[in-house]
């Protein structure tokens, strides 16, 4: 089964021009976009949502073909990236407003019910957002929008603007919490390592264009151009020559290439990133944290790139 399928679909805002594209989501999947900011990734979740009317091309969810629809018949849960709560009230008026506004006679029962759903919003159904931790204000606007009947969740950069150890819990916290709901997600992201944890497909997007689709692993592995490759790079590359390759794949080894160590910072209990030279070029490298400044070490490349084809 298919819950969205975009066809052909292009829009326009200002100057921008996003498309066509073409994209399916398979029922219960977790699909993501990744790309740069301003490359059209949120523009086309709004045409999806119905809040941008498209230029040409259809929106089928479910099947039905929704492309002329307003909003509220989509059966959509829209997370916006600013979760859009209201700051005058507490979490659990901000959750129940939808059902408030339906006049709906289970409102408490409700709200509680899907407090508890959500693992760690119960404790916090009395305060205000300004009041929350930032994963917590992520799950109340998830509360809110899952409370009434939808088909598909849009999510639109959840995990902007978060330092990295929240990011990271929340990114851990949202995975687990997809998977319960069971229903199809289209998020929407800019950092490669989220889309490597989140998605089972990942689709990349430049200047409103899909350049890449498939498993993040297998996009990962075999990024087919430059462009992608940069993308699902959470270090950046490095050049050398007609050469490309990631900080992640070296290691250290006995014969190779001669690096000289000019700056070294921990990235975790384990590794570090480090700036060096080869060859008078400046590059960065992910090495063993023991390594030390101002040595040389003699490298392998594990892993290179010739004009986004993949090479020994």
């Amino acid at each position: 089964m298919v819950a969205l399928e975009v066809q052909s679909l292009a829009g326009k805002i200002g100057e921008f021009y996003l498309g066509p594209v073409d994209m399916v989501i398979p029922e219960g999947s977790i699909t993501g976009i990744l790309g740069p900011s301003g490359c059209g990734k949120t523009l086309l979740l709004r045409m999806i949502a119905g809040l941008h009317e498209p230029v040409r091309g259809k929106v089928l969810i479910d099947g039905k073909d929704m492309t002329d629809s307003p909003p509220s018949e989509r059966r959509i849960a829209f997370i916006f990236q600013d979760e859009a709560l209201f700051p005058h009230f507490n979490t659990y008026n901000n959750v129940a407003f939808p059902l408030k506004i339906r006049k709906d006679r289970l409102v408490d029962e409700k709200v509680r019910n899907k407090a508890h759903e959500l693992d760690g919003l119960y404790e916090y159904l009395d305060l205000k957002p300004s009041q929350l931790p930032a994963g917590i204000r992520k799950l109340t606007a998830i509360g809110r929008e899952t409370l009434r009947e939808y088909s598909l969740i849009l999510m639109d950069e959840p995990f902007e603007r978060l330092d990295r150890k929240i990011r990271g819990e929340l990114r851990v916290m949202v995975k687990k919490l997809l998977l319960h709901i069971g229903k199809s997600v289209l998020i929407i992201l800019n950092d490669p390592e989220d889309a490597m944890s989140i998605t089972d497909r990942l689709y990349v997007m430049t200047d409103g264009s899909f350049i890449r689709n498939g498993n993040p692993r297998e996009v990962y592995e075999n990024p087919g151009s430059a462009e992608t490759l940069e993308l699902m790079s959470p270090h950046g590359t490095n050049t050398l020559g007609d050469m490309i390759f990631r900080p992640e794949d070296v290691e250290l080894s006995e014969a190779g290439i001669k690096a000289v160590l000019v700056h070294s910072s921990p990235l975790d209990g384990k590794k570090a990133l480090c700036s060096a030279l080869i060859d008078n070029n400046p590059v960065m490298l992910i090495l063993p944290a023991e390594v030390t400044e101002n040595t040389e070490v003699t490298l392998k490349i594990t892993k290179s790139y010739s004009f986004g084809s993949r090479s020994s």
